[in-house]
């Protein structure tokens, strides 16, 4: 009788969790092009030679940030071993062709590009994206 009511209670758990379809959809690697909402934030992080600090004569590395204005999922790529699923992602780093305005910094904004496991020493976030288009957010 116990086993029934387990078997039961698994049962109706499956029917009514939707995983993350309940919320917004997980976003997919490249070449699935995404569009992300956040604050765009440029930060300066200690470059070469030692990667310690920039204030004992390492290079500075100013790298765009986005704050996701809520995090996201990240469907894993089958067959690939690199680019596995990530829950719960907030921060992505921002790669672009052209360089932002720094009267963005700070302020809300929606971008739109391709997204990518991060890999190198140069990183500053796990998942970048590779931004072809910027507007403020509405």
């Amino acid at each position: 009788m116990r086993r029934a009511a387990v078997l039961l209670v698994a049962v109706l758990a499956s029917w009514t969790w939707n995983g993350p379809a309940q919320g917004a959809p997980c976003q997919r690697y490249e070449p699935e092009v995404v569009s992300l909402e956040g604050n765009l934030q440029l930060k300066v992080f200690p470059g070469p030679p030692h990667y310690q600090s920039v204030e004992t004569g390492d290079q500075p590395e100013a790298i765009w940030l986005l704050q996701l204005a809520a995090p996201i999922c990240i469907e894993a790529v089958p067959d690939d071993a690199w680019n596995v699923a990530r829950d719960a992602v907030q921060t992505i780093e921002i790669v672009a062709r052209t360089s932002f305005a720094m009267s963005l910094n700070g302020k809300p904004v929606q971008l739109q590009g391709t997204l990518f496991r991060a890999h190198g020493g140069h990183r500053h976030a796990e998942i970048v994206l590779r931004a072809t288009r910027v507007a403020l957010a509405k």
